[in-house]
């Protein structure tokens, strides 16, 4: 009989517990949140209109994609000399769904500053 009431008392306090615990729990999530919405608020603060745009074409351009024949009609090159830069592993590309190479326009800027880079070492060496 002892032994019930004992541990019914350790349940109790062990509940209390569990419930401090969790109400603790929860203001620290508000306060949390809290502290998130403030910081979204002052970065949209800080990003004015002229910004915005920019990020959302960039997000635009990075959403596009083009398949190897697209890129190398881009790039002027053969579609065979960016399948040998990628066996390489000069340069990079995204799969699509068939596992094929795509290219985003941002992806095709980097390869042309790369190849620029490149001729300038080149011209620059002689």
């Amino acid at each position: 009989m002892q032994n019930k009431i004992l541990n019914n008392e350790e349940q109790l306090r062990l509940q209390e517990f569990i419930e401090t615990i969790s109400q603790a729990d929860k203001r620290y999530l508000e306060e949390l949140l809290g502290k998130k919405a403030e910081r979204s608020a002052g970065l949209e603060s800080q990003i004015d209109i002229g910004d915005r745009k920019i990020i959302q074409r960039k997000i635009t351009r990075s959403s596009r994609y083009c398949n190897l024949t697209q890129a190398a009609h881009l790039l002027k090159v053969h579609r065979q000399t960016i399948y040998y830069w990628l066996k390489k592993s000069w340069i990079k590309s995204k799969r699509d769904y068939r596992g094929y190479p795509v290219f985003t326009v941002l992806d095709i800027e980097c390869i042309i500053k790369w190849r620029n880079s490149l001729k300038k070492e080149s011209f620059s060496t002689l």
